[in-house]
C-alpha cells in the first residue's frame, strides 16, 4: 500500500473512483461532479488539504484527505472501495496519516463518519478514535459522531522499533514532485520514489 499526492493528472483515477456506488455521497449529496472534483480532490486546496490516491498493488483503491481548515481540529477522510476494506489497508492508511499529522506539528485530529455507519464508527474506535459528540444540525447531511485522538509525540508510537520513518511532504507536482507516502509490512509509514 502507498499514498499518492492527487494531482490534476489523477482526474480520470478519481472520477472513476467516485462513479463506484460506495463513494457516493461522499464529498457531496449524490454522484460527485466533475467541477467539485476538480474543486476539492487535485491539489488545489494545498496546504491545508492534502488530498492521496490509496494505492495497492498499483492501483487505486481509495481516497485519504488530511485538512487543517474547519472544525474544531484538523481532520481524516478516508474512503475505500469495498474490495480494499478489511485488509488493514484503512489502518495502514491511518497510521502514515498519524505520522503526516505529527510532521505538521498537528496533536489532535477528528474524523465524523455518518452516525449511521456503525462499521465507520467501528473502524475508527478501532484506530484509536473516540466519540465525542453526535452532530445533527449539519445542513444536507445526515447525523455523523465526531470522533477525536491525540497525534502522540514521535517515538511514543514506535517505541523499540528502528524502522518508523516519517513521511515525506506534500507537495503539488506544479512546485515539484512530490514522494509518494508508503506503508511497509509492519505499518510503518515510508517515502519512496
Amino acid at each position: 500500500m502507498r499514498l499518492e499526492p492527487t494531482s490534476p493528472d489523477d482526474f480520470l483515477t478519481l472520477r472513476r473512483l467516485f462513479d463506484e456506488p460506495s463513494f457516493h455521497g461522499w464529498g457531496a449529496p449524490g454522484r460527485v461532479s466533475d467541477e467539485l472534483i476538480h474543486a476539492k480532490y487535485l491539489g488545489a486546496r494545498l496546504p491545508d488539504v492534502e488530498c492521496y490516491l490509496v494505492l495497492v498493488d498499483e492501483e487505486a483503491v481509495g481516497l485519504v484527505q488530511l485538512h487543517t481548515t474547519g472544525g474544531d481540529d484538523p481532520g481524516i477522510d478516508l474512503i475505500l472501495t469495498p474490495a480494499a476494506q478489511g485488509h488493514g489497508t484503512g489502518r495502514r492508511v491511518v497510521e502514515a496519516m498519524i505520522r503526516r499529522a505529527r510532521e505538521r506539528n498537528i496533536d489532535r485530529l477528528t474524523v465524523d463518519p455518518d452516525a449511521g455507519n456503525e462499521d465507520g464508527v467501528r473502524f475508527w474506535r478501532a484506530v484509536g478514535f473516540q466519540p465525542r459528540a453526535t452532530v445533527t444540525d449539519d445542513v444536507g447531511r445526515e447525523p455523523s459522531v465526531l470522533m477525536t485522538r491525540d497525534v502522540e509525540p514521535a517515538g511514543n508510537e514506535a517505541a523499540g522499533r528502528s524502522d518508523a520513518l516519517t513521511p515525506a511532504s506534500h507537495t503539488s507536482r506544479r512546485q515539484g514532485p512530490a514522494a509518494p507516502i508508503g506503508v511497509d509490512a509492519d505499518g510503518i509509514a515510508n517515502t519512496g520514489h
